[in-house]
């Protein structure tokens, strides 16, 4: 692969090398779409968009090169001056590993992230330098005592960075051909307190928006028209949402975002958002208990407003990605039950089901420290695995559940119920094709007659039939088809791969499971 490095010359000063490095996941998730990626010829979703934004705010006289594990391997040896790690909860531990690989050769490291802002002694114990919360500005106050040979250990803003004018991301540095969508991210901070979310307490409770029109130049200069929008709640600002989709209409993209419930009572921007190419929502509904609600501080869900708020946007051509989460002090076992239940009744094809993590940062992480329910597992598992002590459900349990519940969700014979629902109503008729090249196309036709039509499966059959039975009625539009089949077929990939290594997780889980508290 051809590498890409920043090579803007300055004779008048000293020129440094520096790597910047996103360590890759040891295990496997459910959204990682490698099935799919492979499909299409491309190496990962989504890229960070950490990397390419700390080289946008690096002075000009660094040679930068951003090597992302997830796409390539990385070369030890290489010796650039200085190393910039980037680090979440299930990647943290690869994170040290290179920290400690270039530290052996006297390389300088400095590490950042959720995990490593908020475990910053553990952290030192493996880098130079910490650089806590936001990098503007700490980023380059840190770079400049490595030029003068005085480091210190950790860096943070005295306040929220001004995000107004934030710099276009780097992504010249990037391999954009092995990716499969491109990450914008328009606002950051949240007002809501989440007790499981890192968000607020690394970003700041106030919204800080960037100016519409430089937000609209980057995407303009982008190498992909297919976008994820990164914000936490792309909607929260209303006057701001229908100005960007405004300007985003025309520029023939597909996207997705995340946003609260609430976007279904704005039926005027939702009817925006599919014409300027929206294809989907990740709605935080998180439980259909009150009190587990109440528990999270998620008190801006209503459970009354749940389905009647799916059908509005199911009504708008824009799915709903239903974002769950099991184990709150008042769930039962029975609570996955539920969710599938719900799920299947409303439509929800693609649902991020989740075990509650508790990660260093987050309120919830503390109220479980002190009550001495975090248990000692992997980092690698976190996000993924159960990694807490739960009230009335044993890490075991949760363990076992959660798959299970996974493998009903997206069985053929659940998604031809639910593609009949969604895709069914008439309204996704819409779709930006974006920049999908004929080869890709085509490997999409070729992929999907193997899938569904080369199977002993009769639902997976009758699916395909269905669905493009619907596309010759005028229904939907074959673009909505073909890209809802390739994510099915790439959810249950997954389901099929993991299988094999369940026995051996579900041993370590059960080697450090106390049982439930409530026995």
């Amino acid at each position: 692969m051809e590498q890409k490095i920043s090579t803007i010359m300055d004779t008048t000063q000293r020129r440094y090398s520096l790597l910047l490095i996103n360590p890759r996941r040891k295990l496997r998730y459910l959204w990682d779409f490698k099935e799919l990626c492979e499909v299409m010829g491309k190496k990962t979703p989504v890229p960070p968009l950490s990397l390419p934004t700390i080289a946008a705010i690096t002075p000009a006289h660094y040679d930068i090169r951003i090597l992302d594990e997830e796409v390539e391997s990385i070369d030890f040896n290489l010796q650039p001056d200085i190393v910039g790690i980037t680090a979440l909860g299930n990647t943290v531990k690869r994170g040290y590993e290179i920290a400690d690989r270039f530290r052996e050769k006297g390389v300088a490291v400095v590490m950042g992230g959720p995990q490593v802002s908020f475990n910053v002694e553990i952290s030192l114990e493996h880098a130079d330098a910490v650089v806590i919360g936001e990098a503007e500005g700490a980023w380059q106050e840190c770079l400049q005592d490595f030029e003068r040979g005085t480091i210190q250990p950790t860096y943070k803003n005295a306040s929220p960075c001004d995000y107004k004018k934030s710099p276009v991301p780097r992504w010249d540095l990037i391999a954009t051909d092995k990716i499969m969508a491109m990450p914008v991210q328009v606002s950051r901070g949240c007002p809501y307190k989440c007790e499981f979310c890192v968000v607020r307490n690394m970003l700041g409770r106030k919204h800080r928006y960037r100016e519409i029109d430089d937000v609209i130049a980057e995407i303009k200069a982008l190498p992909k028209r297919q976008l994820t929008f990164a914000d936490d709640n792309l909607t929260a600002d209303k006057k701001y949402a229908h100005a960007l989709m405004e300007r985003l209409k025309p520029l023939k993209v597909s996207w997705m975002c995340q946003a609260s419930l609430d976007i279904c009572e704005e039926e005027e921007l939702l009817t925006k958002m599919a014409e300027s190419g929206c294809t989907s929502i990740l709605i935080g509904i998180e439980s259909l208990d009150d009190a587990s609600l109440q528990e999270a501080g998620k008190y801006q869900n209503k459970r009354e407003k749940f389905e009647r708020g799916i059908q509005t946007i199911h009504d708008h051509g824009i799915h709903v990605i239903g974002s769950f989460i099991v184990g709150f002090d008042s769930d039962h076992l029975d609570a996955f039950d539920k969710i599938f239940d719900f799920t299947v009744k409303n439509g929800i094809t693609m649902i991020s089901l989740n075990v509650l993590t508790s990660y260093p940062g987050t309120d919830l992480y503390e109220r479980m420290k002190r009550a001495d329910r975090i248990n000692a597992i992997d980092t690698d598992m976190l996000g993924i695995y159960p990694t807490m002590r739960y009230m009335h459900i044993s890490q075991a349990e949760m363990f076992r559940k959660f798959f299970s519940v996974i493998e009903r969700m997206y069985s053929y014979e659940i998604v031809l119920q639910k593609a009949g629902i969604t895709l069914g109503n008439g309204h996704f008729t819409h779709y930006n094709e974006a920049d999908i090249s004929i080869m890709d196309k085509l490997r999409s036709m070729a992929y999907l007659f193997r899938q569904y039509l080369v199977t002993d499966n009769p639902a997976k059959k009758e699916l395909y039939k269905m669905l493009f039975g619907l596309v010759r009625q005028k229904k939907v539009s074959i673009g909505n088809v073909i890209e809802y089949l390739l994510l099915i077929a790439s959810f249950n990939g997954y389901i099929q791969a993991t299988a094999s290594h369940r026995t051996a997780i579900l041993t370590e889980i059960q080697a450090v499971d106390p049982g439930p508290i409530c026995e």
